[in-house]
């Protein structure tokens, strides 16, 4: 009797689809103050798109997305609605709006409460770092994946000073190295869990961070850090404005060469 010859080993799917394995908050609900009469940065134009139509398009896009969640003033949720109706969505993602907190952390906090998928990592993003890009999402997530918790920064380049509080005035107390210091942008991913037990704790002891980064240190959890973008700056004040816009054209000009 002839020998059966062995099964062929299974050929790999090189066109299978990526399995998202991200929820995205994208913290959008700050009043905006100093950006004077431009108003809230999630609707604020830039390059002819509001901010949070740009912002929510790049991670709609990106295969790794499963869920976004947006949070944004109460008095524009509407506005919000009506702005994301004009995003495509290709993948039929499950998008949310929310209405914010009192403050930013309070505001995630909620956005995670409001996650309907279990999905193992959480990005939170500012809408107004308008300029978020796939590549930058990739680093990130690529690191949190393999440590667990994960955000991207740029070093220093500016001398720091510290800041003496004198009875008529301040004055420069010291120089501070810079070598071990960053600039935290977002955004800032974690495992689903380490996320979760940050901001319970939060909530449980009271405490406050400004960032999703802050509060993981909080209970232990090594973040690990890449390589930020220069042209991932917030939108702060309106001088930002000016500068996001240039950065588009000059994106816009160098495609066309």
């Amino acid at each position: 009797m002839a020998a059966t010859p062995a099964d062929p080993k299974p050929r790999a799917n090189h066109s299978a689809k990526p399995t998202p394995d991200l929820a995205v908050i994208l913290a959008g609900a700050g009043e905006g103050r100093r950006m004077g009469d431009y108003g809230p940065k999630l609707l604020i134009d830039v390059g002819g798109r509001p901010a949070l139509v740009r912002v929510a398009e790049t991670f709609l896009a990106h295969p790794a997305t499963g869920e976004l969640v947006v949070t944004v003033p109460v008095e524009l949720e509407a506005e919000a609605v009506n702005a994301l109706t004009r995003v495509a969505n290709p993948r039929g993602v499950r998008v949310s709006i929310i209405p914010g907190g009192e403050t930013r952390q309070e505001s995630v906090a909620l956005a995670i409460e409001a996650l309907t998928i279990d999905l193992p990592f959480i990005a939170v993003h500012d809408v107004a770092r308008v300029l978020v890009d796939a590549p930058l999402i990739d680093r990130v997530l690529s690191a949190a994946r393999e440590h667990g918790a994960a955000i991207p920064a740029l070093p220093l380049t500016d001398t720091i000073k510290e800041i003496v509080t004198g009875p008529g005035d301040d004055r420069i107390g010291r120089s501070v190295p810079r070598e071990q210091l960053v600039a935290a942008q977002t955004p800032q991913i974690f495992a689903s869990d380490i996320l979760r037990r940050a901001h319970t704790h939060a909530r449980e002891t009271r405490a406050a961070a400004t960032d999703e980064a802050g509060l993981a240190a909080a209970i232990g959890v090594p973040v690990s850090v890449v390589l930020g973008d220069e042209r991932n700056r917030k939108l702060t004040v309106p001088s930002d404005l000016i500068i996001l816009n240039a950065l588009l054209r000059a994106g816009a000009a160098g495609e066309k060469q």
